[in-house]
């Protein structure tokens, strides 16, 4: 049993593409209620710190700097994992909120399967940017175009951040708006449907297939 799972999930890791992993992604921080988060690849899965959701209360008592705390704890507590050294007391109180979500590839693959079983015939429509899984979605399309290799994502309201690896191993960052996200998403569909029809085409109407003519 074990060894048939394994060769499963080695033959639909190799089927599956850069969007497809980063929508599995979303859909775990979806389901902890995560709305920011910084993202960076862990081998072959990733390592996140995910904000979750502030309760309606709490939200309606901050100020505007709220946004500016949030930031400063996601950073904070980045800090504090990547130099692995002892933190103040400001900081540990800081991050203890904030979420540390390992993504392996078996649990991608397995939230994957779990995605397409929920997911209904209407989600291949206009994507909704309040969902993460459609968001780096669709980061992941944008950089299958570009050949690249994500290493970090970070997300804050309606911006997303990200910094990815060329083929040619050049490192690039980009700051992009979520509606810009739509945008991408839009242009693509149509060169997709272009294509679509460039290849349906000879089908229904095959330049090669001789006609039938009627002779008086």
């Amino acid at each position: 049993m074990n060894s048939k799972w394994q060769q499963f999930t080695q033959g639909s890791r190799t089927h599956t593409s850069l969007g497809q992993q980063l929508r599995a992604v979303g859909q775990g921080l979806e389901s902890l209620d995560v709305i920011d988060f910084e993202l960076r690849a862990e081998g072959d899965g990733y390592f996140a710190l995910g904000m979750p959701r502030m309760p309606v209360k709490v939200a309606d008592a901050t100020s505007a700097s709220t946004q500016n705390n949030l930031r400063n704890t996601l950073q904070n507590a980045w800090h504090s994992l990547i130099t692995r050294g002892s933190a103040d007391s400001k900081t540990e109180n800081a991050t203890s909120h904030v979420l540390r979500i390992l993504f392996t590839p078996e649990g991608i693959l397995k939230l994957e399967l779990a995605g397409i079983s929920k997911r209904s015939e209407n989600s291949a429509g206009v994507p909704n940017l309040n969902k993460l899984a459609q968001v780096l979605r669709m980061v992941g399309e944008y950089l299958e175009t570009k050949s690249g290799r994500l290493l970090k994502a970070s997300k804050r309201q309606d911006r997303i951040s990200f910094e990815y690896a060329t083929a040619s191993s050049k490192l690039v960052k980009e700051d992009w708006q979520l509606s810009s996200l739509y945008e991408f998403w839009l242009e693509m569909s149509t060169q997709r449907e272009a294509r679509r029809n460039i290849l349906e085409r000879p089908l229904t109407n095959d330049p090669e297939k001789p006609g039938i003519e009627s002779h008086p």
